[in-house]
């Protein structure tokens, strides 16, 4: 019997995030049938709940706030209660939960904080710092997911007959090539600039790279590839490739090498005959559209094969404007649902989804794939050590795997380089594959 639900209105932003929870988390394999009807609802001798203000009668209910009941973007009263050993949004005084977990997984999942007015960092980037997860220091938690596990167990102590499905961890890595190469196909300007000036700062580690890969007696730092498709290989593991193409970038942010140069066009076309190759949109495609669709057609004839896939350069995310681009340009999966300057999950959950036009109030076609972790993050921007990066993301990993969710990674070739800053690093990566595939 299908699993019906009593609510005072269908909003699409109840039926958005109910089908997330029950289908695309817990699997749900039975039906969701929704009703306004109270006579329908009390004389239904199916499974059933209500998720309203207040309880019809002695069912199982869920309290329910405002949030998914309204059709405006407005500044919310998130109403903390403690909930276990942690605070949680949305309370409410009734109900088998002290708070609105459809609210607050939608909330989260939306990213309605990030639709209204806020102060952006210097890459107009929402910051980790001002979500609300991250001030409950829940951001590190695939909370969305945990909550759907405790709503599936309450509702099988009430309905033991239903059937859910069970889902396997998974591990996508993932790859930003800002730089395919370090000193390679700099030009002899650029490099004789490097050799001055670790000269007059005495770093013979930079000087002997430089010199040694333009006499071609060592490979570029940076030219990791061979050991990535070793370890994947290894593994049986599915990698994505975000290749930077840009013929026209910004001169300060866009530094990855010309696309007419052969060296850099064969790596591309060789890595896609083993992997996903995805855009990775120049910083200056977020002020000049135009650039997003060149780039795009660029990379997809190099390759043969049509792109798709895309992640901001510099996590450049903006709602919704960067996502309609997206969507204008024919991109269906955006892997840029995570923060530079923090671990975790902006979106609130490690299941992919479709992304929520708030502003339209509907499911688009966009999926969005969150990261977990960027290398960046670990070592730039928490300022961490290998092994306290292996600590994070043991315990994030932890995480994922106890709600059998997907643990997707963001990382660069030049981090696997043992060159300079990165000495240690490329053990970290090989300590996380390894945590991911026992």
């Amino acid at each position: 019997m299908p699993l019906l639900i009593f609510c005072k209105q269908l909003t699409p932003r109840v039926k958005y995030i109910f089908n997330f929870i029950f289908k695309d988390i817990l699997l749900h394999e039975g039906n969701l049938s929704f009703t306004s009807n109270e006579t329908e609802f009390l004389q239904y001798d199916g499974p059933k709940f209500s998720y309203a203000g207040q309880p019809l009668g002695k069912e199982l209910h869920f309290g329910a706030c405002n949030l998914l009941f309204e059709t405006k973007i407005q500044p919310q009263h998130t109403n903390l209660v403690t909930f276990g050993d942690t605070d949680v949004p949305f309370h409410v005084k009734i109900g088998a939960l002290p708070f609105d977990v459809f609210a607050a997984s939608f909330y989260f999942v939306s990213r309605y904080e990030e639709y209204l007015p806020f102060e952006p960092d210097k890459h107009q980037r929402f910051k980790a710092e001002n979500s609300l997860q991250f001030k409950l220091n829940l951001l590190d938690i695939p909370v969305v997911d945990v909550w759907a596990l405790m709503l599936k167990n309450i509702l099988l102590k009430h309905f033991p007959d239903l059937n859910f499905g069970s889902r396997a961890f998974t591990f996508i890595p993932t790859f930003d090539i800002d730089r395919a190469y370090h000193f390679k196909n700099s030009g002899v300007l650029k490099n004789t600039a490097r050799v001055i000036k670790a000269l007059l700062e005495r770093d013979k580690e930079r000087l002997k790279n430089v010199l040694l890969t333009g006499l071609r007696k060592r490979k570029d730092p940076f030219d990791t590839y061979e050991t990535l498709r070793h370890i994947h290989s290894k593994y049986n593991l599915s990698p994505i490739f975000f290749f930077l193409y840009a013929h026209r970038g910004d001169k300060k942010y866009d530094v990855n090498i010309k696309t007419d140069k052969e060296n850099f066009n064969t790596l591309i076309k060789e890595t896609s005959q083993y992997a996903d190759i995805g855009i990775h949109p120049s910083y200056a495609s977020n002020q000049h559209k135009e650039l997003l669709t060149e780039e795009i057609k660029s990379l997809s004839l190099l390759i043969e094969k049509p792109i798709h896939k895309s992640r901001q350069h510099f996590l450049k995310l903006h709602l919704p404007k960067t996502y309609l681009q997206l969507k204008d340009a024919d991109i269906l999966h955006d892997y840029s649902m995570g923060y530079a300057s923090q671990a975790g999950f902006r979106a609130g959950t490690c299941t992919p989804f479709y992304w929520y036009d708030l502003q339209l109030e509907k499911q688009s076609v966009l999926k969005v794939h969150p990261f977990a972790v960027m290398d960046a993050t670990l070592k730039v921007y928490l300022k961490l050590n290998p092994e306290k990066g292996k600590e994070v993301i043991a315990k994030i990993m932890d995480h994922v795997k106890l709600v059998n969710g997907t643990f997707c990674c963001l990382w660069h070739n030049e981090s696997l380089s043992e060159a300079e800053t990165w000495k240690g690093w490329s053990e970290v990566y090989r300590f996380m594959v390894e945590m991911a595939v026992k």
